[in-house]
């Protein structure tokens, strides 16, 4: 009996080994959230590029197309795209005009989709790459089993799979914050990083009540202000916690993944949240540290 238990024992370590400290870095709003002007895109994009390079840290970036229109540069910020290959991070959908799923008719939302793939797509194919993630705007993956279902039907068709986000830690609430008080940078950004600290420590602890360990992670972030200056400090704390970087490829191999979830309100939230409030909330969500 207690070699059994001893048994026992190593196999739930064992399995808590093989999946833990595991994340996927995503980055939604390519080339720019502010979609300013291609020089200052170009110079954001640098610096996080960079903080991945050092991290060895593999990314995917997903592009809203009509981005690379706004300010008539679209070579110059196609470029920028392109540079996210070079450094070895891969492009995924996130619509052309980055709409509301739950506020469009579906019909208009797939045209929107299919709009926003052609300049990505062929960057990856050009690259021979396969170009088949969707990241939803809004996290909004519908607000009935119809219309998810009916939109699923057409990515499916269309040769993609969802990109789903686990880890949000608020990224564009303390962007807003620095663009709007410039002069209280340091303190935002210390805040901006204790917060994340906090964020990632609550999402392991909902990870292990839902599935009783700690999945492979799928984290949001945004190519912003913010970001460019701390993607460093970002990637060493999230390392210090003991996380590896793997690609969004790697981390969807987890069998979480594959979780139904029957969450239909029209504002997204972490696929935790989802498959919690699906098998009955056992999870404290007043817990999760948010922003006043």
């Amino acid at each position: 009996m207690k070699f059994l238990t001893t048994l026992l024992t190593f196999f739930v370590l064992f399995c808590e080994f093989a999946y833990a400290h595991e994340v996927a870095i995503t980055f939604d709003d390519l080339p720019g959230a502010q979609e300013e002007s291609a020089e200052k895109e170009k110079l954001l994009n640098k610096r996080i590029l960079t903080a991945l390079d050092k991290f060895k840290a593999p990314a995917i970036g997903f592009v809203c197309e009509g981005k690379l229109y706004s300010q008539k540069e679209t070579k110059e910020k196609t470029a920028i795209l392109q540079s996210w290959i070079d450094h070895g991070h891969p492009l995924g959908n996130h619509t052309y005009s980055h709409p509301s799923l739950s506020s469009s008719k579906l019909e208009e939302f797939e045209k929107d989709v299919l709009k926003g793939a052609p300049v990505s797509k062929k960057l990856m194919n050009d690259a021979g790459l396969e170009y088949i993630y969707f990241r939803h705007p809004y996290l909004d993956t519908g607000t009935t089993k119809e219309m998810r279902s009916s939109f699923e039907a057409f990515l499916k068709k269309e040769g993609y799979v969802i990109a789903p986000v686990t880890i949000d830690t608020n990224d564009w609430k303390f962007d807003q914050q620095l663009r709007e008080n410039p002069k209280d940078k340091e303190k935002i950004i210390q805040n901006y990083l204790e917060h994340t600290k906090k964020k990632f420590a609550f999402y392991e602890k909902a990870s292990k009540e839902i599935f009783g360990r700690n999945i492979s992670h799928t984290w949001i972030l945004h190519v912003n202000l913010i970001n460019s200056y701390v993607m460093e400090d970002l990637l060493k704390i999230v390392y210090e916690m003991g996380y590896d970087f793997v690609t969004l490829d790697k981390a969807l191999e987890d069998e979480a993944y594959s979780e139904h979830d029957n969450y239909y309100p029209p504002f997204g939230v972490s696929w935790l949240c989802r498959w919690d409030f699906t098998r009955g909330k056992i999870v404290d969500w007043s817990q999760d540290p948010e922003l006043d």
